[in-house]
């Protein structure tokens, strides 16, 4: 079930491969992408991943591992917290070249804080509750954040934060809705939490329903909706959201035993209230979706990448031949994006005009 060195040192060595593969014409007026594999000089297996924008980038995963690059890719520093091999930091939040706070699942939980670009870090949160176990976090600004975990005793877990993540608090249970016998999120990717303007936030959630949960004041209340992606096992559900503003997003998973199966995508156009399964899907599982520009989406899961340009309708499989990725990011606004995943994988993409 997805639950799933030396301090300060330089890698610099990319791959000179490169992957021209063309979208479709009908949809991209001619555009191409570029996946150009980068070497991250560690074996770690990435599903954290903060593309602050086209230089700097934050990524988190196994053995207590933390990358940054300030040169868009070029070098990878290993910043990773000391002492900290035994974690998984499944999520990762970068502000700027200098500022992260990092995300270790499990319990017990334990969130870090760096302010000088990796070089020391501080621990933040510390939750050490049986079955803690947080699936991901998402910031409004530099200062408001929300991260969600596992249900503890019986009812959802969420902690907010308003100094940057310097302080947590768990959010009262009063506006939650009540939970399903067996339903929980997904570290997937750590992207099962979508943030958007000031105070609008989306839970994806899997098991015995693959509900999304929708707040419009910072996680204080919640709409529980139900939507049509596969569900009701232990491994089966919503892995990851995004919206591309208030009305318009996407959910994607399925079910992590059993990868070639039916219903692992839908959309919304009305801000989550309603989902539509897609005209035309891969039926393959996806750990995370990220939205790119216009109505242009892409997938990423085990076996390949998946795209779609017309915001979550219709699905292509884009790349087959990639595997084992867990997160794909864009810069905002800008036509570079990053896609990490298992063994250390980084790949840098690029759409092409």
């Amino acid at each position: 079930m997805v639950r799933h060195r030396p301090h300060g040192s330089h890698y610099d060595h990319e791959k000179l491969m490169t992957c021209f593969l063309p979208l479709f014409i009908s949809l991209t007026f001619g555009q191409s992408i570029s996946l150009v594999p980068l070497d991250s000089g560690v074996e770690s297996s990435f599903r954290g991943l903060s593309v602050v924008n086209q230089k700097v980038v934050w990524l988190s995963g196994t053995g207590g591992t933390v990358l940054r690059t300030i040169n868009g890719g070029k070098t990878w520093e290993n910043v990773s917290v000391p002492q900290m091999e035994k974690t998984d930091f499944r999520d990762i939040q970068g502000f700027d070249k200098n500022t992260a706070i990092v995300m270790g699942i499990a319990s017990p939980a334990r969130f870090y804080k760096t302010t000088d670009g990796g070089q020391s870090w501080r621990m933040v949160h510390f939750d050490d509750r049986e079955g803690v176990f947080f699936d991901g976090m998402s910031f409004w600004n530099k200062k408001d954040g929300i991260a969600f975990s596992d249900p503890i005793d019986g009812h959802h877990l969420l902690i907010r934060t308003g100094d940057g993540g310097e302080s947590w608090k768990e959010i009262p249970t009063d506006g939650f809705p009540h939970k399903l016998n067996l339903e929980f999120g997904f570290a997937a990717s750590g992207t099962g939490i979508p943030v958007f303007g000031k105070n609008h936030v989306w839970l994806g959630m899997g098991g015995d329903q693959s509900r999304v949960f929708k707040s419009e004041n910072g996680g204080l209340n919640w709409k529980a909706i139900e939507t049509p992606v596969i569900h009701g096992g232990q491994t089966t559900g919503i892995y990851s959201l995004a919206f591309k503003d208030r009305k318009v997003g996407i959910a994607v998973g399925g079910d992590y035993m059993n990868q070639s199966v039916e219903n692992t995508m839908a959309y919304t156009l009305d801000g989550g209230l309603t989902w539509h399964l897609p005209d035309t899907q891969t039926n393959q599982y996806r750990e995370c979706v990220a939205h790119y520009k216009r109505e242009i989406f892409f997938a990423v899961g085990p076996t390949g990448i998946d795209i779609s340009a017309d915001n979550g309708r219709n699905w292509s499989i884009f790349n087959n031949e990639v595997k084992g990725l867990s997160a794909i990011a864009f810069a905002k606004g800008s036509n570079i994006g990053f896609s990490v995943g298992k063994g250390g994988q980084i790949y840098k993409i690029k759409v092409n005009h």
